[in-house]
């Protein structure tokens, strides 16, 4: 199953988008959310090391599930002009 189809499964609340793109070392799977001029946010950087460890599949349906429970509990604010927060997942 492609990431797309696995992120429009995942059943994020509407308010709440989840993005991915490519870098250097994986993948980057950030969810963010408006409230008026205040953004909320965070990533997580899929490693290539832990996808070629326990697969493509399993390890994009773990970020999911993380997203998705920082979704519920509340996401960190993004100043202006700062990066996201960023959590890693990497292979033992």
């Amino acid at each position: 199953m492609d990431v797309q189809t696995q992120i429009d499964r995942a059943a994020f609340p509407e308010h709440v988008r989840v993005t991915t793109y490519e870098e250097m070392d994986g993948r980057i799977f950030r969810i963010m959310r408006r409230e008026g001029d205040v953004k909320y946010g965070l990533e997580i950087l899929l490693t290539d090391e832990a996808v070629n460890m326990y697969g493509e599949e399993p390890m994009v349906a773990t970020v999911l599930q993380q997203l998705h429970q920082h979704a519920e509990q509340g996401l960190p604010v993004v100043e202006a002009g700062q990066e996201y927060q960023r959590l890693t997942f990497v292979a033992d």
